[in-house]
């Protein structure tokens, strides 16, 4: 027996002292705010046992003996009075909660030793007495221990046949009252007393606990897809429900449980048909059509989203991702939209026509076949221009038709337009060689220190006006030259000095900015 004291005057008792660091470590909240100076542990027979805190915050006992007798120790209390007290191994969910975080904390010193064995003990050497014998370190020996006194390693047992493992009680707590197996109220009262503990994945917990006749009733998939079927339209499972809903939910086939549930409590008017948002209708500017085309191009619009999330819901349905509820959902959904489609974009492309906008539109209309198809298609049916199936040139040469362009207007639309391009891809590249440049260090022989543009600012005002470059082995070397003067001065390609000086340079002439 384990006799822990606190300053305060609280006394705790544990059997094992597993169930010491359990005591410790799995309750956060006390882990936090116990000073490791405030609390003594003692055995009643051996006397006192040292208490740390670890670096990490957890708490850990320091025991006599070798680095085997600990463990033994440890692992032969955990045996004797928590999973085979009589002879035969139990099974998580017939022991209480703290026993079994007791056995797993006696599992975790494999990979944690620390919280038991102090370093010293660690470095004795090899686990057994034989001095021949190879070394086994704690992750090893502890694991072997539990597979040869319970059965299963220290990450737990299996929690339902042909299952996988865990360590956690709550699971093996949980699929055993789905079996039916008898599970004693004194281990239930730990989940009546915490609704903390499975509230994120183990919610069907807390039903098989409130309502017995759930109990052994139903498969395991089918049992959560009921229980989270019934929690998300917030009703609940009572003793007074449960065999009815049972009865309609047992004959389902297995696959796709949590759809064939909502589908069979739906049809039988247990969960209600879902609520739809509040969707606003268009307001201001885009609540009404500028000219026909704007009109038309709405109801496209409006009609291809219809179409679009129709198909796609019956096709989610024939697929069995898409409950009956939900797709009457999308369906009333789909309908609700598409009386509440706003005009904003095709009030833009009608007034771009009207307007005879030819830059917008031609950046709106000027694609593929496939691209913008609805706008494509609405100026077909009103204007009765055809965009779509024909060349390029020729869906160019119609677009700026739609907006009275002869083609010798097009000719010198497109060289004003080509120009303007020009100008802002040139401004654009002044300004990301200015921002490089200006990142860059240069020092001059006379110590001063300037930035990369600054540099070249000073060069081309002083009358450096020319871009040259020498070869150096395989690479080049770049200078800004004063032809007059026959002075040249370095630049770098790398940080940008070389780019902003060219940029400046083509404002005074393009020759200028060209290398030699």
């Amino acid at each position: 027996m384990y006799v822990i004291t606190f300053d305060t005057g609280r006394v705790e008792s544990r059997t094992t002292l597993a169930g010491v660091l359990a005591f410790f470590n799995c309750d956060d909240d006390l882990r936090r705010r116990t000073p490791v100076e405030s609390v003594r542990l003692r055995h009643i027979a051996r006397g006192d046992i040292p208490l740390i805190r670890l670096a990490r915050g957890n708490f850990a006992v320091r025991p006599k003996g070798s680095m085997r007798e600990i463990l033994d120790t440890i692992i032969g209390e955990v045996d004797r009075f928590i999973l085979r007290p009589d002879g035969k191994v139990l099974r998580p969910f017939e022991v209480s909660r703290d026993a079994w975080e007791a056995a797993v904390a006696a599992g975790r010193l494999g990979y944690f030793p620390e919280e038991a064995l102090a370093p010293e003990c660690c470095d004795q050497g090899t686990l057994f007495a034989d001095p021949d014998a190879a070394f086994v370190d704690p992750a090893c020996y502890v694991e072997q221990q539990f597979r040869a006194r319970f059965g299963f390693g220290t990450n737990g047992p299996e929690y339902s046949p042909g299952a996988g493992i865990n360590s956690r009680h709550e699971v093996h707590v949980a699929y055993a009252l789905q079996r039916g197996e008898k599970v004693r109220d004194c281990v239930l009262n730990a989940y009546r007393d915490s609704p903390e503990i499975g509230k994120y994945d183990l919610l069907w917990l807390k039903d098989l606990i409130a309502v017995p006749a759930l109990r052994g009733a139903l498969p395991a998939d089918m049992l959560q897809a009921l229980c989270g079927v019934m929690r998300h339209d917030n009703l609940a499972i009572t003793a007074h429900n449960a065999a009815r809903l049972v009865a309609l939910v047992k004959p389902l086939p297995a696959d796709r449980a949590r759809i064939a549930v909502d589908d069979a409590l739906f049809a039988a008017g247990i969960v209600p048909p879902p609520s739809l948002p509040t969707i606003a209708p268009p307001t201001g500017e885009n609540a009404a059509p500028v000219s026909p085309l704007a009109a038309r191009l709405q109801s496209l619009i409006a009609q291809h989203r219809y179409a679009e999330r129709t198909a796609r819901a019956h096709e989610e349905q024939a697929k069995g991702v898409l409950s009956e509820r939900m797709l009457q959902r999308e369906l009333r959904l789909a309908t609700v939209e598409r009386g509440t489609t706003s005009y904003s974009w095709p009030n833009r492309l009608a007034l771009a026509v009207m307007e005879r906008n030819v830059a917008q539109l031609l950046e709106a209309l000027d694609s593929p076949s496939d691209q913008n198809a609805l706008s494509k298609r609405a100026i077909r049916e009103e204007l009765g221009v055809v965009l779509t199936g024909v060349p390029a040139a020729t869906r160019r040469r119609r677009i700026f038709e739609l907006c009275g362009f002869s083609e010798a207007e097009q000719r010198q639309w497109d060289i004003e337009a080509a120009a303007a391009q020009t100008a802002l891809r040139q401004s654009r590249d002044v300004k990301s060689a200015r921002e490089q440049a200006e990142a860059a260090s240069w020092r001059l022989p006379e110590g001063r220190v300037l930035n990369g543009r600054e540099y070249v600012d000073m060069c081309i005002d002083e009358g450096f006006r020319q871009i040259k470059h020498y070869p150096r082995g395989s690479a080049r070397v770049y200078y800004i030259e004063d032809p007059q003067r026959r002075l040249a001065r370095k630049l770098r390609a790398k940080d940008g000095t070389l780019a902003y000086a060219r940029a400046r340079l083509a404002e005074y002439g393009p020759a200028l900015a060209m290398a030699a």
